[in-house]
């Protein structure tokens, strides 16, 4: 009985004893940066100016209120070649500062949703016609959230 308590007793302190330097070499390696939010898109053939004209008045707009109120850091659109049929030929980026910004806050969603329905409102019709046209004019293929990393 006393080996068994011994032995736990030993196991629970070596793997307190890693603990520390297992983040620590971790923290070593390098920095955490924003936390980037990336919408993966392939416009269809011939529809890139039609849907580069949609998106600058509503995500656009949308990213610049966000900045704007600090909701956001900032944000990216990237554009290029695709690399075969299936892939992507434009990345939305958009950075926060960490992942909180994702976690759950009522007030800060009110706020959100307030500057959305305002640039809706500014727009009129033309809103909901230039959102309908987006499937016309895309495809997603797909979102993701990675963490931008500085090596050290």
């Amino acid at each position: 009985m006393k080996k068994t308590v011994y032995a736990i007793a030993c196991g629970i302190l070596f793997s307190l004893l890693l603990s520390p330097v297992s983040l620590k070499a971790q923290s070593e390696l390098y920095d955490q940066g924003s936390v980037w939010e990336l919408t993966f898109v392939k416009i269809k053939a011939n529809m890139g100016e039609d849907y580069l004209k949609g998106l600058s008045k509503t995500w656009k707009s949308s990213m610049d209120q966000m900045v704007k109120e600090k909701f956001i850091k900032s944000y990216k659109m990237l554009m290029g070649s695709a690399s075969n049929e299936d892939d992507f030929d434009l990345l939305l980026m958009i950075e926060t500062a960490n992942y909180a910004a994702f976690d759950p806050d009522p007030a800060r969603d009110k706020k959100m949703a307030d500057l959305e329905k305002k640039i809706r409102d500014g727009m009129g019709d033309e809103y909901k016609k230039t959102i309908v046209n987006y499937e016309t004019l895309r495809e997603i293929t797909g979102n993701k959230v990675m963490r931008e990393i500085f090596l050290k």
